[in-house]
């Protein structure tokens, strides 16, 4: 069974933040706490493994399926540290692996927590109402908190396991993202993307031997 060890590091996520003005202290040796940052800040990430072909996405993912954006929830974290959005996904149709319910919760980094947002370079935050294909990865964090008791998961990749099909049901990738294995799939129709991933997960047949050592057909 293929292994693949994915990593994601953060490389930029400093909020470029205003601090919120104070009026210095007389008091050269009193304490105040720090000033809350506020402002949009730009959030990279680094993937390792960035997949080159959609079959490695598919290998990289435990579940790929067509789902539907139920609702987002408010974002958690600070400014100071990590924020992330949680969205609600109804599934429509499975196409790899098994979620065990109709229902699945994404995470994704980046969104807005009081005055401040940490806001993607390379991707969107998904929308209530919107339909993608998605390629995701178990997430089994015990650090964030459950909703409803709904399984967790992950964007294979960050970014590159999110197909958005868009309300034509053709496949669709923001031109302001720079995204070569995506950009393949723009204006194809969701059911050829359908096949295309049926057809990626079909292992491919090595050739028949030669009937006899040393002679080939």
């Amino acid at each position: 069974m293929k292994m693949h060890c994915i990593g994601l590091a953060l490389i930029a996520a400093s909020l470029k933040l205003v601090a919120q003005s104070k009026t210095p202290s007389p008091n050269p040796y009193s304490w105040e706490p720090p000033a809350v940052p506020r402002g949009v800040g730009q959030l990279t990430l680094t993937v390792i493994p960035v997949p080159q072909s959609l079959h490695q996405l598919i290998d990289m993912s435990s579940l790929i399926v067509e789902g539907v954006v139920q609702k987002v929830l408010p974002a958690r974290g600070s400014a100071q540290t990590w924020i992330e959005t949680d969205s609600v996904i109804d599934i429509v149709r499975t196409l790899k692996g098994s979620a065990g319910s109709s229902t699945v919760v994404i995470s994704q980094a980046g969104g807005t927590v009081g005055d401040a947002t940490s806001q993607p370079t390379q991707y969107s935050l998904v929308q209530a109402g919107e339909r993608y294909i998605l390629c995701l990865k178990e997430d089994n964090r015990t650090t964030v908190p459950s909703v409803a008791g709904l399984k967790r998961y992950g964007i294979t990749a960050a970014w590159a396991g999110l197909l958005f099909v868009g309300s034509d049901g053709l496949m669709h990738t923001d031109p302001k993202y720079t995204d070569p294995l995506r950009k393949t799939f723009e204006g194809k129709s969701k059911a050829s993307m359908i096949d295309l991933v049926n057809n990626a997960m079909v292992p491919s047949k090595e050739p028949d031997p030669p009937p006899f050592p040393g002679i080939h057909k």
